[in-house]
């Protein structure tokens, strides 16, 4: 099928209920592009994912980067459905989160273990309706959400935006058809169609919005996709890109665009949104791990320069500090294997040369950021061009 051709479902209604739910036509099948434009954009995009892959080899222990980049976009994920955990909390302990933010950071932080769970699990098995359930089992395993079916499909109706279903502004498909749709979307994840990765990747993702398998918890297991998407099929050797942030910057480009989809069958415009946003991510991604890569040279300079005979053990926590950029005194004794007077010594150090900073004034349990990171972190994301 050519993509400009491409027809999206149709409205259903429901006897003796008021309303009418959106059935999207199956997509396993061969997808041709025959657009100029989409083409030129997509070799964009894939250029920018190979940079960034690339770049990903070159970055020593960039694993320790890793959790940064899925703490990002945890918040940012989490942003999109109303929550207001900033980056920094999702790098705190519960016991430094006020009690009224406790929801929304547990909210992220079921959302690192699922996307962490779930890359860990493709060494052993493939993106599928099992991995997905799996995912969104861990996603409303404590907090909001628990007493909405979490691991399994919805077995009743639900619907996006509006205070009830007659006020809604899409109803998806009824639960009927969830399971065999599911089925065709995990077909299409694994189907031998001379689709692009990056173009069946968009596919998918609109697809699963649509369908909306999930009683909660929907846009946040489609989100995690995405990075399982582009390890699963090589597209990225490690889980580096991640578009929530992109997404929440337009965010009302990226409804309006889904929605298009289906009202209008406009797959086409959805496509060059979406590649479009992998170009941005990429390169946004890539802005960051050079910003990394040069704070690292300068604060390994400064902490040379200006620590003296402690350097060793200052720079030692610095490279810890890029995998958990909040520490107090007892945790860099434990990390570093070091005396607690030693610990202090080098936590006073990376204060004073304004690497750390304390965030408690209290004395003792005092709290210290690596406030020069996370700046790094929350650099703000272009708007959609």
């Amino acid at each position: 099928m050519k993509i400009s051709q491409f027809q999206s479902g149709h409205f259903q209604s429901i006897h003796a209920f008021d309303y009418q739910y959106f059935l999207p036509n199956e997509i396993d099948h061969l997808f041709e592009i025959d657009d100029g434009l989409m083409q030129v954009q997509m070799e964009k995009s894939t250029r920018l994912l190979g940079e960034l892959n690339a770049m990903a080899r070159m970055v020593p222990n960039i694993d320790l980067f890793i959790i940064s980049f899925i703490n990002n976009e945890a918040t940012q994920s989490s942003k999109i459905e109303g929550t207001q955990t900033v980056i920094e909390d999702a790098f705190k302990k519960e016991s430094d989160i006020k009690i009224e933010q406790k929801d929304d950071w547990l909210e992220v932080k079921l959302y690192i273990e699922a996307i962490t769970q779930a890359i860990d699990n493709l060494d052993t098995m493939p993106i599928s309706t099992r991995l997905i359930k799996q995912i969104h089992k861990i996603l409303l395993s404590s907090g909001r959400g628990m007493e909405k079916m979490p691991g399994e499909f919805r077995t009743s109706q639900n619907w996006i935006g509006g205070s009830n279903i007659n006020s809604a502004d899409f109803i998806p498909p009824h639960p009927d058809f969830v399971n065999k749709l599911m089925g065709d979307l995990e077909n299409f994840l694994h189907s031998q169609h001379l689709v692009p990765d990056i173009i069946k990747m968009a596919i998918i993702h609109y697809q699963f919005e649509t369908i909306h398998p999930f009683l909660d918890g929907n846009g946040r297991v489609g989100r995690i996709l995405i990075p399982l998407y582009l390890v699963s099929n090589q597209l990225l050797s490690k889980p580096l890109l991640y578009m929530s942030a992109f997404f929440e910057a337009n965010k009302n480009s990226y409804y309006q665009k889904l929605m298009n989809v289906r009202m209008d069958n406009k797959l086409s415009d959805w496509l060059l949104f979406f590649l479009k946003g992998v170009e941005q991510t990429a390169k946004h991604s890539i802005e960051i791990l050079n910003d990394v890569l040069d704070l690292n040279d300068r604060l390994t300079q400064v902490i040379r320069d200006n620590t003296g005979n402690r350097a060793h053990n200052n720079l030692r926590l610095l490279e810890k500090l890029f995998q958990t950029p909040f520490v107090n005194v007892e945790d860099v004794r434990v990390q570093l294997e070091v005396s607690s007077a030693t610990a202090k010594n080098i936590v006073d150090d990376l204060v004073r040369v304004e690497i750390l900073k304390e965030l408690t004034e209290n004395k003792r349990n005092r709290l210290f950021a690596f406030r020069p990171y996370l700046n790094v972190l929350n650099k703000p994301f272009p708007e959609y061009e």
